[in-house]
């Protein structure tokens, strides 16, 4: 007898227990044409009928009410034709087991009688199966607790352990703790300068940028690798990074990881944590921010490292200005306005061009190049003032004097809050760039006491460092959204968190809903390399491309190029980001990659984007949508007051209406 019919026999089995059991005994009152009706679907042809898995869920809790009536009559039926109809139905209904556990078994893998006799002991299981498909009850009650044991095996209990190469080195960390505009990084690059074979990881490519272009600039080759782009320097020494770039596997003699404070970021951090525990380097300089040291150490400490501290303090003073400032009348050239979204920016910015006042722009989507660009003109005296997000707090060293608080609060992704204490500090150290001011200003438009309670609060250690998803566990036998759902739900051990993993099932989602009726035809180790592009999931342009390429690119000889959204400001951003996008695909998936082509649209797509910032920002302005009036570059809702008012009293009753 071959497994799958002794599954079936025993399933059937099984199902006589449960059906016509005690676990059953939900009497219900039937009428004789109620039954009927069910006795006629609970059929071998009611059955073949079925083409989904859930569909069966129906067909459980209507054979349980059927079952559950027949056992209620027995006993109760005298001699007669009531009661030879009652035996027949009770004959075909134990047929129907068999028929059941048959069809059930066509939606579960192959399984050992063994499996499934584990399967049907799971405690809780047999009254499920009352109203639910034995697949479902597979996928919620075996795979779950199956997983996690697979998970416990496949994972080491100590992260640490999962780098045996690392952990086979003695390594030897440089921990350059201090604040924001202390020297940190200008100091582990100087020793990095005379690595023979050395690499910069960094959290933003315009960083690594940065790094590539100052070691070339000073005779050291050094190529640059990102998602998003690779530059290669013939007989390079270094290569500068972007740290989800690091290839544990590699061997340096000489390390930097920059930004180490990031490991506390529920979506990057993981990276960080990565680098820490598995960077195969004799010599590691971790740059880092006060409140990551007790962290940083208990995982050197855990890898049975050695290390040392050295603590940079700030090169210029740092100066609160108490009194509140006033763009009317304190603005002064060598300030940094900070909002905290693009459309503040581009408002605010538009608002100052418009009353004369040239300003440089910086937020989270401009190509590098083009924040470059802003840079060079704010340092070349073109532009008076920046006009800026947080992303001024990371990576760009600016002649800036004083950082001005526009804003105290932000959208962190799930509602507006004030500024942590760390974010203040962040940014405004950029103050008073060293060599250039011997101390910066910082104040604020108003609320100046969250300014002076973040910058006089201590930093407060971070407690916790995230781990990634290990990839091992692909070979389990589940789905990627299942292995991560699991994942994400197990205890961490120690000093660790589990990363955010919504963007990753979101995508996962994504990839499901165009291959839905073909995902055996995908590994999972092939999907997963797919859903962890660098995907901007709230653009949809970018989204649309990406779902597109996960459409074709098995029957392609290369993607298709991006196509070009349009002029406009928002549309040129998300073209570089779709050119990016490209890139990284077909690097991903083994596709050639039209070089010369990319880098002329990313040359032009730049020099577009900092000519509309540069001659159109006065344009930006908030106006109106009804009537198109200008509004302050401040004002809360889309639509002015008078617009407001007049669609308010035209409503029957005048009753109130929202804005916005």
């Amino acid at each position: 007898m071959d497994s799958r019919k002794e599954c079936a026999g025993y399933l059937a089995d099984c199902y006589k227990e449960i059906f016509f059991g005690p676990v059953n005994k939900r009497y219900r009152s039937m009428t004789g044409a109620e039954m009927r009706k069910r006795l006629a679907r609970l059929t071998e042809k009611g059955l073949a009928e079925v083409e989904k898995a859930n569909e069966l869920n129906d067909i459980h809790a209507m054979f349980a009410k059927v079952c559950a009536c027949l056992m209620k009559r027995e006993g109760h039926l005298k001699p007669g034709p009531q009661l030879g109809e009652w035996e027949e139905n009770c004959r075909n209904m134990h047929r129907f087991c068999a028929l059941l556990a048959k069809k059930d078994l066509e939606y579960l893998p192959e399984l050992s009688l063994e499996e499934l006799e584990r399967v049907l002991k799971m405690q809780g299981i047999r009254r499920y199966l009352l109203t639910n498909s034995l697949e479902r009850a597979y996928q919620l009650f075996y795979i779950p607790k199956t997983i996690k044991k697979g998970i416990r095996e496949s994972v080491k209990r100590r992260p640490e352990d999962e780098y045996p190469e690392a952990r086979a080195m003695k390594r030897r960390f440089i921990l350059h703790i201090g604040p924001t505009n202390s020297g940190k990084t200008h100091d582990a690059l100087e020793r990095l300068k005379q690595a023979e074979h050395g690499a910069y990881f960094g959290p933003l490519r315009l960083l690594a940028l940065e790094v590539y272009d100052r070691l070339n600039s000073e005779n050291v080759p050094c190529s640059m690798i990102t998602g998003e782009e690779t530059l290669e320097i013939p007989g390079a020494v270094c290569q500068a990074c972007t740290v989800e770039m690091l290839n544990d596997h590699e061997y340096f003699d000489v390390a930097v990881v920059d930004e180490c404070q990031m490991a506390s970021d529920p979506y990057r951090g993981h990276n960080w944590t990565r680098a820490v525990l598995g960077l195969r380097a004799e010599e590691i300089h971790l740059c880092m921010a006060p409140e990551a040291e007790d962290i940083v150490i208990q995982m050197i400490r855990r890898c049975k490292d050695s290390f040392q501290v050295v603590r940079h303090k700030r090169n210029t003073r740092l100066t609160l200005e108490k009194k509140p400032y006033s763009l009317k009348r304190d603005l002064k050239k060598g300030d940094a306005l900070i909002v905290f979204s693009k459309k503040s920016v581009l408002a605010l910015a538009a608002h100052l061009e418009n009353q004369g006042v040239r300003c440089s722009v910086i937020y989270g989507s401009l190509p590098p190049a083009t924040r470059r660009e802003q840079v060079r003109r704010f340092l070349e005296r073109e532009t008076e003032v920046v006009v800026s997000t947080d992303a001024i707090g990371m990576g760009l060293n600016l002649p800036i004097r004083r950082i001005v608080f526009v804003e105290t609060r932000k959208f962190d992704g799930t509602s507006r809050r004030s500024l942590l204490p760390e974010e203040i500090r962040q940014i405004a150290g950029r103050a008073g760039r060293f060599g250039l001011y011997e101390e910066g200003f910082v104040t604020a438009i108003d609320d100046i006491e969250t300014i002076e309670d973040g910058l006089s609060a201590r930093p407060l250690p971070i407690m916790k460092a995230y781990v990634g998803f290990p990839e091992q566990l692909l070979s389990l036998p589940a789905d990627i959204d299942t292995l991560v759902k699991i994942w994400a739900g197990m205890e961490a051990p120690a000093i660790y968190e589990k990363m955010e993993v919504d963007e990753l099932l979101s995508l996962y989602m994504s990839f499901e809903h165009i291959h839905r009726e073909h995902m055996e035809e995908f590994s999972k180790q092939e999907i997963y390399k797919l859903i962890t592009c660098s995907v901007d999931i709230d653009n949809k342009l970018v989204m649309e491309l990406w779902r597109d390429y996960c459409r074709e690119y098995r029957g392609a000889e290369e993607l298709e190029f991006p196509y070009h959204p349009g002029p406009d400001l928002y549309d040129m951003e998300s073209y570089y980001k779709m050119l990016d996008l490209y890139f990284q695909f077909s690097r991903k998936v083994g596709l050639p990659v039209k070089e010369e082509e990319l880098s002329l649209e990313r040359r032009h797509t730049e020099e577009e984007i900092s000519r509309i910032l540069r001659t159109e920002c006065a344009s930006y302005t908030r106006k109106c949508s009804i009537c198109s009036r200008e509004l302050s570059w401040d004002y809360p809702f889309s639509i002015c007051e008078r617009c407001f008012e007049q669609g308010r009293s035209a409503r029957p009753g005048g009753r109130r209406g929202r804005r916005g």
